[in-house]
């Protein structure tokens, strides 16, 4: 299990850099906290004007181009659901990356 979690912090970052680079800059949402979610997926589509079906698209290109964590991570297919899944596991008391 640590193991798989040590190779999610690359995918994350990935992930983060492809869909919200600015956003870096300025963290949204403390993780264990009840708004973290709404705050994170608000501010991505509001400041970033990308929508969760838009940062699925992303993550898809890294599937598509054979990324071993992003095939670990999503399978053969990034649905917007599993990219909420992705920011909720995120959002919780013990999320992938702060």
């Amino acid at each position: 299990m640590r193991k798989k979690a040590l190779l999610l912090v690359p995918i994350a970052t990935t992930a983060i850099l492809a869909g919200a680079t600015p956003a870096q800059a300025h963290p949204v949402g403390e993780p264990g906290t009840p708004s973290c979610f709404g705050e994170r997926v608000s501010h991505g589509s509001s400041d970033h004007g990308l929508t969760p079906k838009e940062r699925a698209e992303a993550l898809q290109e890294f599937v598509d181009a054979g990324d071993p964590l992003a095939l670990e991570l999503f399978g053969e297919t990034v649905t917007a659901g599993e990219f909420a899944k992705f920011v909720q596991v995120n959002c919780s008391d013990t999320p992938y990356f702060p």
